[in-house]
């Protein structure tokens, strides 16, 4: 073996493994009345995994917390099937009480999901988590977008995107500058001082509750730019702190409609999916991404997350079944998230919200962005 390619696979084989970790928050949808609520539920104790918890949220109710993961293939599958877990209870045989709503607000509470960066078993200390969250820090507008989940707040539909953040930043998702890294609970960028049975962690708390495909989608992204700070390259984009708050401003408000910064160019959402998958090309490529995890991404750069087939869906509703349009939209999440976690595609999924979504092309989202 020649000695550059030899030094290559050594190092290969004693860079970190990075390990991933998502809590998810979500609303309840109570049968047999198709009423959204708060109420808590869990699955049958037998069927709990080691290192997943249902456990009990104190704002919204149901809380996941999923297993830790290494590969973006294995979270897809593995919050799956960890949140199937939830529709599978049938308590005495009969049907089942309750059915995850995984969105960002409803009613008067948000719902987030937060996604937790370790070494594997090595021990992140506090200096290499904030050299890790400036890599990331300016990235938190493009996640926004990509996983927000919020137009409806107090039971009413608003033309934001992320109500979650809109209104709760302040309290709950504080603004981080790029060279502070806290150890407050409610920052978007945290110090997680891990504890007896979890390792020190880097937490991102910015996403909205949403469905396994968005979250592994938000995942690529952070797992992306981790490769890189692992290689000790510079961060790829960074910007001035108040270019960042425009950017996160307008991804609150506008969504896939915003335009976001990179390396202080105005760029709107389409443009800026197509620069990360160039820049990131060689991590990307590292990942293991499931096609359904890459649509994604395609949908995005047409204009549509999750907030806007839940926004579609919803208008739908209201057109046509008034007064009783939540119950209505209710019925049909019910099913429709039965069948993605059952292993439906997110297609199908839409399909049952009754939204049909854009066409888009079915290569991998590189090959297009790798002759620029």
């Amino acid at each position: 073996m020649p000695a550059q390619t030899n030094r290559e696979h050594q190092m290969k084989r004693h860079r970190p493994v990075i390990s991933m970790g998502v809590e998810l928050e979500t609303y309840s949808i109570a049968l047999p009345e198709y009423r959204i609520c708060r109420e808590l539920h869990f699955p049958r104790r037998s069927s709990v995994e080691k290192g997943e918890r249902f456990t009990r949220d104190v704002s919204i109710g149901s809380e996941y917390n999923s297993k830790v993961f290494t590969t973006i293939r294995e979270a897809f599958f593995l919050l799956k099937s960890g949140l199937r877990k939830y529709t599978w209870f049938r308590p005495n045989g009969s049907e089942a009480r309750h059915v995850i709503f995984p969105v960002g607000g409803w009613t008067d509470r948000f719902a987030g999901s937060h996604i937790h960066l370790a070494w594997g078993k090595r021990k992140l200390t506090y200096e290499q988590a904030k050299s890790l969250a400036r890599a990331l820090h300016d990235h938190i507008p493009f996640l926004i977008v990509l996983s927000e989940n919020s137009p409806v707040w107090r039971e009413k539909m608003t033309p934001h995107f992320s109500n979650r953040l809109r209104l709760g930043s302040d309290k709950y998702c504080k603004v981080t500058k790029r060279e502070m890294l806290y150890k407050d609970h409610y920052r978007e960028l945290t110090f997680n001082r891990g504890g007896k049975k979890k390792p020190p962690t880097l937490e991102l708390r910015v996403c909205d509750s949403s469905v396994p495909e968005y979250l592994a989608a938000a995942l690529c992204v952070c797992k992306a730019v981790t490769l890189r700070w692992l290689k000790k390259k510079q961060p790829l984009n960074q910007s001035t702190h108040i270019n960042y708050l425009h950017a996160r401003d307008r991804a609150i408000r506008l969504g896939p409609r915003a335009r976001l910064v990179w390396m202080s160019h105005s760029v709107p959402v389409s443009r800026y999916v197509d620069l990360f998958f160039r820049k990131y090309k060689r991590e990307l490529e590292e990942m293991d991404i499931p096609e359904e995890v890459l649509r994604v991404f395609k949908y995005l750069k047409k204009g549509w997350n999750q907030a806007e087939v839940i926004r579609k869906a919803a208008q739908k509703c209201r057109r046509r079944h008034q007064p009783t349009w939540q119950r209505q939209l209710a019925k049909r999440y019910a099913t429709a998230i039965e069948e993605l976690l059952d292993g439906n595609s997110y297609e199908r999924f839409a399909h049952r919200l009754g939204v049909k979504l854009p066409g888009i092309d079915r290569t991998w989202l590189g090959r297009k962005e790798a002759k620029w």
